[in-house]
């Protein structure tokens, strides 16, 4: 009885997940709801369902009135850093000052586009996405032997249309060297290889990559009132063994200008940040 009541909430919580509910068009979510409504109409008296279907409309509806109109605290803005915060390595040895993009990284994009109406459910596509993950998970739990500092994995679309076809990660390595030893080491061959072995099968699903070897002083971030995300949510072991975020509050000078995040320059190029004197009690 007790997993009887829950399964309404574990529907919920499948149809909820972004790679689900991306993976139909509207109009498809909207044919399956009405088909559900007719069998349970069936099965219940008609006003029983209506009654259902309102309540369980208003349970989406009122929480986000409520969020709107200031009456219900926005849970969502938990995970929003409330400032201007930009990147910053530490410098070498542990020494303490300000070091603006003062290490070079090394960025991979790595995805996965689907061309097939089933989308996820289309042959491959969960054995293909399954070992997606796996590289990501195995770049997580070993990030320093990977030299790998994060990344972000993003569900898309790449053509224009109503359901997602697409699932890319935006990561981030210490260098070059580091992305290279990864693409020859064994979790990436073995993905190679079954790849090599299926492709043939698989026509509707293309996977690609592109690589890029920033030098120091040649990239910079900014981030106003966003989550931890990008560069921003990534980590470095520090001198004195702590692994530690990259990102830190914005506030001085020196970050007010793209020359001076990227150390070229005093962050004066533009003269004052608008976002600072709109900001200034905080």
């Amino acid at each position: 009885m007790l997993r009887l009541l829950k399964l309404p909430q574990t529907v919920v919580l499948i149809i909820d997940n972004p790679t689900v509910a991306g993976n139909f068009r509207p109009t498809t979510w909207i044919v399956f709801g009405a088909l559900i409504f007719q069998l349970l109409a069936c099965i219940f008296p008609y006003r029983f369902v209506v009654s259902i279907t309102i309540g369980a409309l208003l349970l989406r509806l009122i929480p986000a009135l409520l969020v709107s109109y200031g009456l219900l605290t926005n849970l969502e803005l938990q995970e929003v850093n409330p400032y201007k915060a930009s990147v910053m390595f530490p410098r070498p040895g542990g020494s303490s000052g300000l070091n603006p993009s003062g290490e070079g990284i090394a960025l991979l994009i790595l995805g996965i586009r689907i061309s097939h109406p089933l989308g996820i459910l289309a042959p491959g596509a969960k054995a293909t996405g399954d070992l997606f993950r796996s590289l990501v998970e195995d770049l997580d739990a070993h990030p320093s032997e990977h030299g790998w500092l994060g990344g972000s994995l993003i569900n898309g679309r790449t053509r224009t249309g109503l359901k997602n076809d697409h699932l890319s990660i935006i990561g981030y390595f210490k260098t070059m060297e580091d992305l290279h030893k990864f693409a020859h080491g064994p979790m990436h061959r073995n993905a190679w290889n079954w790849w090599s072995a299926n492709v043939k099968s698989m026509p509707h699903i293309g996977i690609y990559h592109e690589a890029y070897d920033v030098p120091a002083n040649h990239w910079e971030a900014i981030y106003l009132q966003t989550p931890s995300i990008g560069l921003g949510r990534c980590k470095i072991k520090s001198a004195d063994g702590q692994w530690r975020n990259l990102l830190i509050d914005a506030k001085h000078e020196i970050w007010r200008s793209s020359a001076g995040r990227m150390g070229r320059g005093e962050g004066k190029t533009f003269g004052d940040d608008p976002y600072l004197r709109l900001n200034v009690s905080n």
